[in-house]
């Protein structure tokens, strides 16, 4: 390394201590790159970022941290992404889907590594949005697993993120049911519980799905929009 060229200094959040240790390794001897620190959680993560923030370039983030929601996930992205408008921004993850892509592209993440990351990319990712490029791979698995995944059948919704995150777990399971045109007793005799229960729970799934509780046409719009979303669940 030439005495002008400076390090790039990164910082990484990750909230599987094997994956943060992995990534230490991955830049331990990186002559171009510094890891200045990496974080568990969130609100570690901010800390570093807010104490590093003049000297940082790069910030590294696992998409899923805390096990906290999709809607969850976007929004810190997005509260990042505003706090620090100076740094660049990758986002890695496991999920494989364009509307994710479009979504993070529209908040302006410079960067993007989906589905079995080779932590070799990464550096290399690094790199290229330093250097003022956009890396974003694509390649055409990501076209058959966008289909029905987080969208109307439209473009990238991320308030419809937001509401099928909000049902419960036995919601999501009579919401799948529901998805298959079974009817509320065929519900209650396959999850085994009774139908007074599942009226409740789809009572429910209309109110935060924000459909009007008519039979007919709240089914008819369950199906339209949300069927294939809870079908592939």
């Amino acid at each position: 390394m030439s005495a002008e060229q400076k390090k790039i200094n990164i910082a990484i959040v990750d909230d599987a201590k094997l994956m943060v240790e992995g990534w230490k390794e991955v830049f331990k001897n990186d002559p171009l790159i510094h890891l200045v620190g990496t974080a568990l959680n969130k609100e570690t993560f901010l800390k570093l970022c807010r104490e590093n923030k003049e000297i940082l370039d790069v910030l590294i983030m696992d998409k899923n941290i805390d096990g906290k929601t999709q809607f969850d996930d976007f929004t810190f992205i997005k509260e990042v992404r505003d706090e620090f408008p100076n740094q660049k921004i990758i986002i890695y993850t496991w999920d494989y889907y364009t509307g994710h892509i479009e979504y993070l592209r529209s908040i302006k993440v410079n960067g993007y590594l989906p589905n079995k990351i080779v932590a070799q990319k990464m550096p290399e990712a690094i790199k290229f949005v330093v250097g003022g490029m956009p890396y974003f791979p694509y390649d055409s698995r990501a076209k058959s697993a966008d289909k029905g995944k987080y969208n109307k059948g439209k473009e990238f919704d991320i308030e419809f993120i937001k509401l099928v995150n909000s049902l419960s777990p036995g919601q999501n399971k009579v919401a799948a049911l529901m998805a298959k045109d079974l009817l509320n007793p065929q519900i209650a005799e396959k999850l085994g519980v009774s139908v007074k229960a599942v009226e409740n729970h789809v009572s429910k799934i209309y109110e935060k799905l924000h459909i009007f509780p008519d039979e007919e046409q709240a089914r008819s719009k369950f199906n339209h929009y949300y069927g294939e979303y809870f079908r592939n669940r």
